[in-house]
């Protein structure tokens, strides 16, 4: 994968775990994750040590992870880090795909569909495989 692909999804996976982990402290987030995606973040981190602007970037990515401009800084800095390091990028390369495999969150309202499953609508319908015979669907009573 090139490098912009594997710091897009390197974002793109941990900015959900680190909203809902809360932490102000870039140093214990990655204990709070899944295994894999802790993995994932301990090498990112342990890359940017010592590198002001990637540090602030970390800091400022923990600190407020749903905003835009945060994720957009810090996977700035990794593309550079994985661009600048092959052997980085083949690191990220390899603990990236366990990290999206590790598990699901939903942050937001919504619906999550897995193993080729569809979701949609608030509140979400999942439907895998196929549909047949009819279906009856019931609107939420309104309210007075």
């Amino acid at each position: 994968m090139d490098p912009l692909t594997l710091a897009t999804a390197a974002t793109a996976l941990l900015a959900p775990y680190l909203v809902k982990a809360g932490e102000k402290l870039a140093e214990t987030v990655g204990a709070k994750l899944p295994e894999a995606a802790g993995k994932l973040w301990n090498a990112i981190t342990a890359k940017f040590k010592g590198q002001p602007a990637p540090e602030v970037a970390v800091k400022d990515l923990v600190a407020q992870p749903a905003d835009a401009d945060n994720q957009a800084a810090f996977r700035k800095e990794l593309k550079k880090a994985l661009e600048a390091d092959p052997a980085f990028a083949a690191q990220i390369a390899r603990l990236l795909p366990a990290a999206q495999g590790s598990s699901i969150v939903n942050t937001g309202s919504g619906a999550i569909a897995t193993q080729g499953g569809v979701a949609a609508g608030e509140g979400g319908v999942a439907v895998k495989g196929d549909v047949s015979g009819g279906i009856t669907l019931n609107a939420p009573p309104k309210k007075p």
